[in-house]
């Protein structure tokens, strides 16, 4: 299966630097259960593939998650494998992760610590010291994380979803079942958000992989919340009690738009709800380990949540987290328009531009498709519509090269390929192997491009 690898690099990988070659690695369930507070990359049809996981996983998107896949066409045919999934080893960011704190990322701490420190610290007085004094302890219990990629499929028979999951387990950490995608053809097919109403087949499904795969093999569910919420909480009693290892729900119905429909935090903290009845998972706790202590100890625990609809900056990532109970929160519009929100930008920084673009052209994305990806990074940044519309009219990879260059949008000699370096003083010069992962993410340009195959 020659796209498993991704493409062809030079020099081979055995000679390159690794990203977190030391970094715990966790599946997204214990990931989510060990930290508090993650980020996800939703499944977005023809948008989530390799050169946009790798970019948005250096802005904190802790897990990351292919476009959905049909698992029969997966399973049947090499073709299809090849053309649908390509990884490699430098797609998964390393992130630097506090246990036992609501919100464990870098991004949503400094956010925490910026907001208590716009109190005045005449009106804090001792409690206000106390409380720097617990974040520098706290500060220093930082874990160094890999992090998690999750391939999604769409099917509605346990057969090919086993197949399918068998044939690309080991490339990821996990797989995820489609109870959501809204489109009409989806529904048609019997897939989708057709399953948010026939929870035995979703039981069957999940079963099925959990036999081939393993009870500690992690698969999701991500579904859609109904408007009658008895169905939503069959579903995912059904999906849970069969061993489901996460839920990720969305805040919408199946016949409600995007566009147009507010997401409903209540029907997602009903559905999280009745997860959390659902009790503990003790058939499916770790295995145990040295990371373990991170995790549940083998013991199980309840089924992480990860909420979904409308995440558009890191605030409302916070706020969706602390409102629904989930531990993580997914975004996709809002990442195709901003892939480092969850890094605390407000829009696509500079650098990310050009980040992408030398990404997804030396690993062979489709020129339209970066024009697309790019379009939705520089929307905001386009001085008006005529611009948008020439940016879109042009034609080729040289004229959209030379645009991005006019622009000073391209990526330069200096400084370092990974933003993250430089953002959090990672600055160090990597001296030997085993350095230039977590708090020494550093390595020079020349290696880590050798090392992402450029």
């Amino acid at each position: 299966m020659p796209g498993i690898n991704g493409p062809p690099s030079d020099p081979s990988p055995e000679t390159c630097p690794s990203y977190d070659p030391d970094a715990l690695q966790l599946p997204p369930h214990l990931l989510l259960d060990a930290f508090h507070g993650l980020n996800v990359c939703a499944p977005m049809v023809r948008y989530s593939k390799l050169a946009f996981r790798t970019l948005v996983s250096r802005y904190e998107t802790h897990i990351t998650t292919t476009p959905m896949i049909l698992a029969k066409e997966f399973s049947r045919t090499e073709a299809a494998r090849n053309s649908e999934f390509s990884t490699n080893e430098f797609e998964r960011g390393t992130f630097e992760l506090l246990p036992d704190v609501p919100e464990s990322s870098q991004s949503a701490q400094r956010r925490l610590f910026q907001l208590a420190s716009s109190v005045k610290e005449d009106t804090l007085g001792e409690a206000g010291r106390e409380a720097q004094a617990i974040a520098r302890k706290m500060a220093k219990r930082k874990v160094r994380v890999r992090g998690a990629l999750v391939a999604q499929f769409a099917s509605s028979e346990p057969g090919p979803f086993a197949d399918a999951t068998e044939l690309i387990g080991r490339f990821v950490d996990g797989v995820d079942l489609n109870c959501g995608c809204p489109q009409p053809w989806a529904y048609e097919e019997l897939l989708g958000s057709y399953l948010l109403r026939q929870p035995e087949t979703v039981r069957d499904m999940v079963r099925a992989v959990k036999a081939r795969m393993g009870e500690d093999f992690c698969v999701s569910v991500k579904i859609r919340i109904d408007p009658d919420l008895k169905l939503t909480d069959a579903l995912v009693r059904n999906a849970l009690h069969a061993g489901a290892s996460v839920l990720q729900i969305h805040g919408r119905t199946r016949w409600q738009s995007s566009a147009g429909t507010p997401v409903d935090l209540d029907g997602i903290k009903f559905a999280v709800d009745a997860a959390n009845a659902c009790g503990f998972r003790t058939a499916w706790g770790s295995r145990g380990g040295a990371e373990a202590r991170f995790a549940d100890g083998g013991s199980g625990g309840l089924v992480p949540c990860v909420a979904n609809g409308d995440v558009w900056t890191l605030d409302d990532a916070i706020g969706y987290r602390e409102k629904t109970g989930c531990r993580g929160a997914m975004s996709a519009r809002g990442l195709l328009a901003n892939p480092a929100l969850f890094a605390g930008y407000d829009k696509t920084p500079k650098e990310a531009v050009g980040l992408f673009h030398q990404v997804a052209t030396s690993w062979g994305l489709h020129t339209a498709l970066i024009q697309r990806h790019l379009a939705y990074m520089l929307e905001e940044s386009f001085w008006g519509r005529a611009e948008a519309i020439h940016f879109n009219s042009l034609s080729g990879a040289a004229a959209m090269t030379d645009y991005l260059a006019a622009e000073g949008l391209l990526l330069g000699n200096k400084g370092h390929v990974d933003p993250l370096a430089e953002r959090f003083g990672y600055g160090v010069v990597s001296s030997g192997k085993g350095q230039g992962v977590g708090p020494m993410r550093c390595w020079s340009v020349s290696e880590t491009l050798a090392g992402m195959g450029l």
